[in-house]
């Protein structure tokens, strides 16, 4: 019985990771069409949103060092790119943008769940699998909106934005590697 449950919370987590995938890909193809304002906004703010509710849950379930370390940093450098977001909205050419949303959209409120509910002893490798997913996604909506978007202040916050990602990018597919 307990090796029944057990095989079937495999299959559940197996199941979570190629949705949460699929959900990664998708978004990514999404962000490379993204070039109006409020499309923008929205995807920015939500992958914000996201990026510090897992570091959130992360500095609370992960034993790594390391992990905990890059958590506290993603809380950071999130809440900075949020508050610069909510200061480029402030400014006479962004007026008539839609509001910042409050809380996370469907794709991303399923991997937060899914990672909420995954094993302690998985829970490093899938959030760190989640986050490079985060930020390929959010690395191309920033490129795409810098280059195509439709509005001067905000291509100029995703322009100067993308090196930040991009650093992250960088950092969480050398984590990764070690993690393997």
């Amino acid at each position: 019985m307990n090796e029944h449950r057990e095989q079937q919370g495999t299959v559940r987590q197996t199941l979570n990771k190629a949705q949460d995938a699929v959900g990664g890909v998708a978004g990514r193809m999404s962000a490379g069409f993204t070039t109006t304002a409020d499309s923008f906004v929205q995807n920015a703010a939500i992958g914000d949103l996201y990026e510090i509710a897992s570091a959130e849950l992360a500095l609370e379930r992960s034993s790594s060092p390391e992990v905990r370390a890059w958590a506290v940093q993603m809380i950071d450098d999130h809440m900075t790119s949020a508050h610069q977001l909510s200061a480029a909205l402030e400014m006479n050419e962004t007026r008539g943008v839609a509001p910042i949303p409050t809380e996370l959209d469907s794709r991303r409120r399923t991997m937060f769940e899914h990672l909420e509910s995954v094993p302690a002893d998985k829970f490093d490798a899938q959030y760190l699998d989640q986050q490079l997913l985060a930020h390929e996604e959010t690395l191309t909506l920033l490129k795409t909106y810098g280059r195509d978007g439709d509005n001067p202040q905000l291509r100029s916050f995703a322009s100067g934005s993308a090196p930040v990602v991009a650093r992250h990018l960088s950092h969480v597919k050398a984590f990764r590697k070690r993690a393997s």
